[in-house]
């Protein structure tokens, strides 16, 4: 009787909580169904709340992952739950904890449908812990926000209930979860900051855990204000990089530029906002170019009137192509076009990216485009122009020059896109035929959110 007492009760109080931090949002649930406690809890009383959750457990190919999976497995029967299982692959370099962490979440995201969304069974202790393991990183203010409650596509709807709570509930439910050996390995840091936390618990400060959460709470709405003091500040990525405007940096108030700064790092090391260090590295190449390295060994660098994080070398140049009449031409992230015309094109007002040409003056069968070489020159009225004094003129920063594409036609160049043309080519009343260039390259890079 009394532990039916005990359920109700304790069952209760998790359920509100986990369902207030749902709160309206319509998504279905995929439960990140570990085989513990805290995880079966969350599917339990998402089922309690009224939802429809299917669940799925990432297979880490541990030593103890054949045992988690039998878990996950097991309290999917009692709750009769949809389970998938899924494999990953933990074995490249890095931490182990922060392969296994991408990888898992990978692999969670790839299972999610459309209208679907991840539910995590993270705890109130799980968030004390993170927020002492920034605290000691020096993740500053975000670190202390510790783990977001609401990511897209992801909630964590047990924040507020600790793991005692979850433990003692699986217990009384009699679901049927084991504990996961790797939270016995003092080899992680994040065990090692678990039971020093117990300890101070006990003997220094009854409570911390949930002050510490608390705390996180608190931080998390003084960052959403900064966040949307600095949300015009442009973050812009592509591949393995990313890139924020210097000037912005620069005139921005401190705390303004370094949310800016911060959202950069997010967005390279997959929610990690870096440390103070990684933060002055960055402002440092806003203000006088000095490159320098960030968390994650990646590349800090000018480039033009921005600031490169995770910049490597310059991939090799497209090889030279040639350019056929009537046709389209992919080249690098450039797109050229080349087009004859019997008579005097419509579309005839030329511009940086667009040239017409008398199609007798130049052999077109000899079109090519490539990237510029160090000795190119470009003809002009009065002998030539070197075509990399030419790029540097029209202010293409100097990264971009030397993958900067020409055309050159029977071995000469005759137009720098965007740039300059050569004096040869030009249209007059006695043409008969026109040929109309187009050169348009691709923006690559796609901004980022706040």
């Amino acid at each position: 009787m009394v532990g039916s007492r005990r359920i109700e009760r304790l069952g209760s109080e998790v359920v509100t909580l986990a369902g207030q931090a749902l709160g309206d949002d319509p998504s279905r649930l995929v439960v990140a169904l570990s085989g513990g406690a805290d995880s079966a809890v969350l599917a339990w009383a998402l089922q309690e709340w009224g939802r429809n959750p299917r669940a799925v457990h990432v297979h880490h190919g541990w030593p103890g992952s054949d045992r988690m999976q039998s878990a996950a497995s097991a309290v999917a029967d009692r709750l009769s739950l949809e389970l998938a299982v899924v494999r990953v692959d933990t074995s490249r370099p890095g931490s182990p904890e922060a392969v296994a962490r991408q990888a898992r979440y990978g692999a969670l995201e790839r299972q999610l449908g459309a209208g679907e969304r991840i539910a995590t069974g993270h705890t109130l202790d799980d968030q004390a812990e993170t927020v002492i393991g920034n605290l000691l990183w020096g993740s500053g203010l975000d670190g202390l926000r510790g783990i977001h409650r609401y990511r897209p596509g992801l909630v964590r709807p047990l924040l507020d209930v600790s793991r005692t709570q979850t433990r003692e509930l699986a217990a009384l439910l009699g679901l049927p979860f084991t504990d996961d050996p790797a939270n016995q390995d003092v080899s992680y840091r994040r065990i090692r900051i678990r039971r020093a936390l117990a300890g101070w618990e006990r003997t220094l400060a009854p409570g911390i855990g949930r002050r510490l959460a608390d705390l996180a709470g608190l931080v998390e709405t003084d960052l959403a204000f900064l966040e949307r003091a600095s949300a015009f500040g442009k973050v812009e990525s592509i591949g393995g990089s990313v890139r924020v405007a210097a000037g912005e940096i620069r005139t921005l108030p401190p705390a303004l530029a370094a949310r800016v700064v911060r959202r950069a790092l997010r967005t390279l090391g997959e929610g990690y906002p870096g440390v103070r260090r990684d933060v002055d590295v960055v402002l440092k190449a806003a203000v006088d170019g000095k490159e320098g390295r960030v968390s994650g060994g990646h590349r800090v660098a000018r480039v033009g009137a921005y600031v490169m994080i995770g910049a490597e070398d310059r991939p090799g140049d497209p090889p030279t192509m040639p350019l056929p009449m009537g046709g389209a031409t992919r080249w690098g992230a450039w797109n050229w076009e080349v087009r004859g015309h019997p008579g005097r094109p419509e579309a005839f007002p030329l511009s940086r990216w667009r040239q017409v040409f008398d199609a007798r003056a130049l052999p077109w069968s000899e079109a090519m485009v490539r990237s510029v070489e160090v000795d190119d020159r470009i003809a002009m009225a009065r002998g030539g122009k070197r075509v990399v004094d030419a790029l540097s003129e029209a202010c293409i920063p100097r990264a971009e020059r030397e993958g900067w594409p020409v055309l050159a036609i029977g071995g000469e160049v005759v137009w720098v896109p965007g740039v300059r043309r050569a004096y040869r080519g030009w249209v007059d009343e006695d043409t008969m035929g026109y040929v109309l260039v187009e050169a348009t390259r691709e923006e690559r890079w796609k901004p980022v959110g706040s």
